[in-house]
């Protein structure tokens, strides 16, 4: 049956980025045409006050990309790409990111844990579920970081449970300050784009 999402549909002799039958281009052709997806499914110029308490007039909805196959596919083969050799476990932030974490997860073959950042302490709930163990390397999965301070909350509670978290892999940075954060507790932070990489291809839209 012929699929009815608007965004599936092409017209004939034209290229069609959502068909999961084209041929794999190379890595760095794949990652311009991930970014350009990314910008025309996700980006949405508008005035938010995001969870932070940042104000920016752009934004990158992380549901958007999480909910097309096509594109959460190539997210989580780049970003399973740099996540360190001796890595014992993934982890991800509740909610948004958690689709994020389990595509990589599944790409790399490593467990992943989930973390409540909003835990409240509430009776039969735990502030991260799946893990981790004691001792063990984690890398923290990210969607769409503006401050850091949700992707250090989690580092914060997966260092109290006893885990060495080594990174913070993230799919877009908006460059609002992350890097000296992570910097300032002393963790890795790998953004696959920064809101500058858009820059060019906004402008000639």
């Amino acid at each position: 049956m012929p699929s009815t999402d608007p965004e599936s549909q092409h017209l004939p002799g034209s290229l069609n980025l959502f068909d999961e039958t084209r041929l794999r281009l190379a890595d760095a052709e794949t990652l311009q045409e991930l970014r350009d997806d990314l910008l025309r499914v996700s980006f949405q110029r508008r005035d938010v006050r995001l969870d932070s308490g940042v104000q920016q007039p752009y934004f990158f909805d992380k549901y958007l990309m999480a909910s097309r196959p096509s594109i959460l596919r190539r997210l989580a083969r780049f970003l399973a790409a740099d996540v360190p050799a001796g890595t014992d476990r993934l982890a991800a932030p509740t909610l948004g990111a958690v689709a994020f974490g389990t595509a990589v997860s599944l790409e790399t073959g490593l467990p992943l844990a989930l973390v409540r950042t909003h835990w409240d302490g509430t009776r039969g709930s735990a502030a991260i579920e799946g893990g981790p163990h004691r001792g063990e390397t984690v890398v923290l999965i990210e969607d769409v970081v503006v401050s850091g301070t949700r992707a250090l909350h989690a580092v914060e509670q997966l260092r109290s449970a006893g885990a060495t978290v080594v990174a913070v892999v993230a799919a877009i940075d908006c460059e609002r300050g992350a890097d000296a954060a992570m910097g300032g507790q002393g963790v890795d932070y790998v953004p696959l784009f920064r809101f500058s990489d858009f820059s060019s291809t906004r402008e000639t839209r």
